[in-house]
Parts: C-alpha cells; sequence; structure tokens
C-alpha cells in the first residue's frame, strides 16, 4: 500500500469542450495518421493521450492502480501541460476554479483514495490569492501545485513570491512541478529527448534553489513543499552553492548554507538510479523522501516505484514505510480520522 505523490490528470473540460468542436482555453485534441491522440496549443503538439487520464470513473482508477502498482492513494496533481499561464486574469481565474471544483468533486467521492491539488493563476498575484483562498476555505483542497518558472520568471520573483508566502501562511502544502515547454535551457535541448531527461530535472533544481535563497523556508519553519525528480540536480551540486554562500556577501539571502535545507523539503522518488536515490537519502533522509510515478505519463520507475523501495537495501523497514505512506501523510496534513488512515488501520488490524 503506498501514496503516490506524482500522479496526473487531465480535466472533462478539455475532452468535452473538443468533443462539442471547440476549444478548452485554447486547447485542441488532434488525432495522426495512425489514430494517436495528441494535445496541442497554438503551433505547439505533443503525443498524449488526454482521454486515457480522466478522471470520470476514479473507482475504477483506484481499484486498477492498486491492483497493478499497489497504489492505494493520490495526490491528483494536473498534468504539467495545463499551467495556462498564458491566459489572462479573467480566464486564469475562471480556469483554475474549474479544475479546482473538479478535483473537489472527486475527493468528496473517494476520500478514502483521492486528494485533490488546487491550482491558482500564478501569472496574475492578485486573481491567484482569490482562487486561493476559494480553493482552500470553500472547496477544502489543501495542497496547491505551481509550474517551475512563472512565464520564465523563478519563483523567488517579486511578483510570484507573495503567492506562496500566502500558501504557507495558510498551512497549504505546495508541490511545484516542471514546464513541459519554455524550460531553462530549451534551445539547447533539440534533440535525444534532453527536453526531458536533461530540462525537467534542471527546472526541478532551480524551482528548488529559487526557494531557497528567497528565505522562504526560513520564514515559516513548518513550510511543506516538494520537487519532482527528486529536486533535480541539486543534492549532486550542493557543494558548489555552499562554496559560493561562504565567498559571496550577495549569494547568501538565506539564514543558512544552501545544504541545510535540502532536508527541510520534500521530494519524490523518481531519479532511476541506486547510486542517486542512495545521495537523496543522505542529503534530504528518509523522511522527506516520497513515492511518485508520474501516473500516467512515461516518468516512473521500470518496474513500478512501489516496488523499487519495497526491494531496496538502502532503507530499514521503518524507513520504507515513511518512503511508501507515512511522510506523504504528514506532507499532507491528512488528520488522525483521515479515511485512508483509517482505512489503513482497519486493515491491519484484521
Amino acid at each position: 500500500m503506498a501514496i503516490d505523490m506524482h500522479a496526473h490528470w487531465s480535466p472533462r473540460g478539455l475532452v468535452s469542450r473538443n468533443a462539442a468542436g471547440k476549444d478548452w482555453y485554447g486547447w485542441r485534441l488532434l488525432r495522426d495518421q495512425n489514430n494517436r491522440e495528441h494535445v496541442a496549443i497554438g503551433e505547439r503538439v505533443l503525443p498524449f493521450s488526454a482521454s486515457k487520464s480522466l478522471l470520470d470513473d476514479p473507482a475504477g482508477r483506484a481499484a486498477q492502480r492498486s491492483a497493478n502498482e499497489g497504489i492505494t492513494f493520490e495526490s491528483l496533481l494536473l498534468t504539467g501541460l495545463y499551467w495556462n499561464y498564458h491566459l489572462d486574469e479573467t480566464d486564469g481565474a475562471a480556469f483554475c476554479r474549474e479544475v479546482n471544483e473538479e478535483l473537489a468533486e472527486v475527493e468528496r467521492a473517494c476520500p478514502d483514495r483521492f486528494q485533490g491539488v488546487a491550482i491558482v493563476p500564478m501569472q496574475h498575484p492578485r486573481a491567484a490569492l482569490q482562487v486561493l483562498d476559494h480553493a482552500v476555505q470553500k472547496l477544502g483542497l489543501r495542497v496547491v501545485a505551481l509550474a517551475s518558472n512563472i512565464r520564465g520568471l523563478n519563483l523567488d520573483e517579486p511578483s510570484v513570491l507573495p503567492v506562496l508566502e500566502a500558501a504557507a501562511a495558510m498551512n497549504v502544502s505546495i508541490i511545484v512541478h516542471p514546464t513541459i515547454w519554455d524550460k531553462a535551457g530549451e534551445d539547447r535541448f533539440p534533440r535525444y529527448h534532453f527536453w526531458n531527461s536533461f530540462g525537467a530535472p534542471l527546472e526541478s533544481s532551480l524551482a528548488a534553489m529559487s526557494i531557497v535563497y528567497s528565505g522562504l523556508p526560513d520564514r515559516h519553519p513548518d513550510l511543506r513543499i516538494m520537487f519532482t525528480q527528486g529536486g533535480g540536480w541539486i543534492h549532486f551540486g550542493v557543494g558548489r552553492l555552499n562554496l559560493r554562500y561562504e565567498q559571496r556577501a550577495d549569494a547568501r539571502p538565506m539564514a543558512h548554507p544552501p545544504a541545510h535545507y535540502l532536508g527541510r523539503m520534500y521530494y519524490d522518488c523518481l531519479v532511476h538510479d541506486v547510486d542517486s536515490l542512495d545521495l537523496l537519502r543522505r542529503r534530504a533522509g528518509a523522511e522527506h523522501v516520497m513515492v511518485g510515478t508520474d501516473y500516467p505519463a512515461g516518468g516512473n520507475i521500470q518496474g513500478g516505484a512501489v516496488n523499487w523501495i519495497r526491494n531496496s537495501p538502502l532503507f530499514t523497514p521503518e524507513e520504507k514505510e515513511m518512503i511508501l505512506w507515512k511522510n506523504a501523510a504528514r506532507f499532507l496534513r491528512m488528520p488522525a480520522d483521515h479515511p485512508y488512515l483509517a482505512k489503513r488501520a482497519a486493515e491491519a488490524g484484521r
């Protein structure tokens, strides 16, 4: 049994609007000559089967994932295509509310299997704060997600940071996921799938260190923020960041050296090799690593993330339980009477 902290889905509005011959906030569904589904916006096209990642049958999805992967609870993270930071303030807020309402509906229907991760229009800070308040106070969502950059801006920019400050002050947990397009250095990734294999961890690295250098963890000691791809390259390269922190006054806006904060943040386990997982364990601690699968996209551990952790010689049995579900339950701020925890307790008592 495990909690998946990196599981994606596609909104029903995308499919229903396209079925009616209309776009969905600029998004279109296309079929190629082999009848494979693609999603498109403007001139950008990506092969992706949105129709197969809908939440129209949450109970069926939950049963399938439990049987096939050992995933018994999902933190539902919008597929990293649809941030829609190109939208104006009115449409951006409407889009986010539509997505959040669908998430809240699924969470109410299956509270022992799903928790919704809200989104907000980060490109419009005033609207983002309003949508965040609506998601938390009206819909009961307690986690928010954002992209690794906001229209090319790092997460410590003055137009971005206040939204994260507000989320932290509300005890809302935060998940950061790379953008699909407009990654740092994207013009250097023309071949070999480097846009994903290099680009995604690079985006996670920049996002994580932008948060560290913003001082957000200093101002909010109980901050719960997670980065996908195990946080990217930061665990390998933090020594160089420490060096500049010690050498240069303009490289130390936070209270401690960068390495201090690695064990203050959370990460999924999608680092894909044993040595990297060991480094993540030593840098961040097993209590800050969680299961992620990138479902239904192609970023999962070969053989499954749950099996990888269960069979790993790196962790004690107690640490495996932490990674499989206990850390996620803490990150998601599940109360003691949460339906998922109650279900686990009942099954353990049989």
